[in-house]
C-alpha cells in the first residue's frame, strides 16, 4: 500500500497541512457550511469558502467553528472539515487512497481524554498513524531554536484561541502553559471599538480586512481601511473610514494582557533560566506576531530582545514539518514528552 507523511495543525482560526516533500500546501480557515434540511446533513463547503458565508447563509446552511479557544469543541464537525482538507491535498496519481502518517501539533496540557478526541477526529478523517506532538515544541522547532541543548529558548505562540509560552531544555518544557488570551479577543474588541467610534455594526470578514491591512501598535499610525456594514442609528447599509490610529487602544489593551502573561511566566523562572532569557531575548510566533511595532512594543515592556521570524503564523506547521524529515528527533521529543 502507498504510504502518505503528513503534518496537521488545527488552530482555532485556521488549519494547516504539510506534505512531506511538497512543503505547506494548505492554510484554510477552520471553518465547515452544512447544508441541513432536519433529515439529513451534508458538508457544502470548508475553509475559505465557508468563512465567507459566515453571516450570510440561507436557513438550510449552517456555518460552524469547531475549534474553540485553542481546542477541538465539535469533534464531528471538526472530523469532516479535516475529511474535506486532506481530500484536498491527496494527490491525484493515487488511485487508492494511501495509509497516511501524521504528525499532528496538539495544545499544551491536553487532558488523556482531550487526546483521545484528537485521535478519534483525525481517525475519523482518514488518518491511519497520529504522532502528537506539543504546538509550542514545534513552533521552536519551525524557527530552528536549539530545542536539544541545555536551553533551548523562550518562546510565545500567539494563536486565534489561546497563547502558549515556553521554555524548552534538552527537548522538553522546564515551564510554561497555555494562557487564555487569544486573537479572537482582539476581533471582539475591534467589532466593540468600531461599533462605538464609527457607530457602525460590521461582520467578522470585514474585522479580518481591518486587522490585515492596518493594525498596528505604532501610536498615531495614518493607515486607513474602507469597510461596509450597518449604521446603528439608521439601520441602513453605510461605509466608513477606519483609522489604525483610532483603533490602538483597543489593540494594545489586548497585547498589554499579552505581554502581562509573558512576564508572568518569566518571573516563575529560576535564575539560571532568567539569565539565558536575558542574554537570547524571547521568539514570539503566530498569527497575533505579524502585527507592525510588537517586538518594539514587547522590548521595551519587558526589557529584551524580541525576535519574530518571516511569517510567524507559519512556524507551528514548519515544525511538524521539519519533524517528518527528522525521525530522532521526533523520538527524542516524545520520549520526554
Amino acid at each position: 500500500m502507498a504510504k502518505m507523511d503528513i503534518a496537521i495543525d488545527i488552530g482555532t482560526s485556521f488549519t494547516s497541512i504539510f506534505v512531506s516533500g511538497n512543503g505547506i500546501v494548505l492554510h484554510e480557515p477552520s471553518v465547515i457550511a452544512y447544508y441541513d434540511d432536519g433529515r439529513k446533513r451534508s458538508t457544502r463547503a470548508v475553509g475559505g469558502e465557508a468563512y465567507y458565508m459566515m453571516g450570510k447563509a440561507p436557513e438550510k446552511t449552517k456555518v460552524i467553528c469547531p475549534v474553540a479557544d485553542g481546542t477541538i469543541s465539535a469533534p464531528d464537525a471538526c472530523a469532516d472539515m479535516l475529511t474535506e482538507f486532506i481530500k484536498m491535498v491527496l494527490p491525484q496519481s493515487y488511485i487508492i487512497k494511501p495509509k497516511i502518517r501524521a504528525v499532528l501539533g496538539v495544545p499544551t496540557g491536553l487532558t488523556v481524554e482531550e487526546r483521545k478526541t484528537y485521535e478519534e477526529v483525525l481517525m475519523r478523517a482518514g488518518v491511519d498513524e497520529i504522532t502528537m506532538v506539543n504546538n509550542i515544541m514545534l513552533a521552536a522547532i519551525g524557527i530552528d531554536l536549539p530545542v536539544q541543548s541545555a536551553f533551548g529558548g523562550f518562546i510565545a505562540s500567539l494563536g486565534g484561541g489561546i497563547m502558549e509560552v515556553a521554555v524548552l531544555s534538552l527537548c522538553g518544557i522546564v515551564t510554561g502553559g497555555s494562557i487564555n488570551i487569544g486573537g479572537d479577543m482582539i476581533d471582539r474588541n475591534l467589532l466593540d471599538s468600531i461599533r462605538g467610534l464609527y457607530r457602525l455594526k460590521i461582520d467578522r470578514a470585514s474585522v479580518r480586512k481591518v486587522k490585515e491591512q492596518i493594525l498596528s501598535l505604532i501610536r498615531n499610525d495614518c493607515a486607513t481601511a474602507t469597510v461596509s456594514g450597518i449604521d446603528i442609528e439608521t439601520k441602513n447599509i453605510r461605509t466608513a473610514t477606519v483609522h489604525a490610529d483610532k483603533l490602538f487602544d483597543a489593540v494594545h489593551a489586548y497585547y498589554k494582557s499579552m505581554t502581562d502573561g509573558i512576564e508572568g511566566v518569566i518571573n516563575s523562572c529560576s535564575p539560571a533560566v532568567a539569565a539565558e532569557i536575558q542574554r537570547n531575548g524571547i521568539n514570539l510566533v503566530g498569527g497575533g506576531a505579524n502585527i507592525p511595532g510588537l517586538a518594539a512594543t514587547v522590548g521595551d515592556k519587558l526589557g529584551l530582545r524580541v525576535n519574530i521570524p518571516y511569517s510567524p503564523q507559519y512556524a507551528t506547521i514548519s515544525g511538524a514539518g521539519k519533524l517528518l524529515s527528522d525521525p530522532y528527533l521526533l523520538d527524542e521529543i516524545c520520549r520526554r514528552a
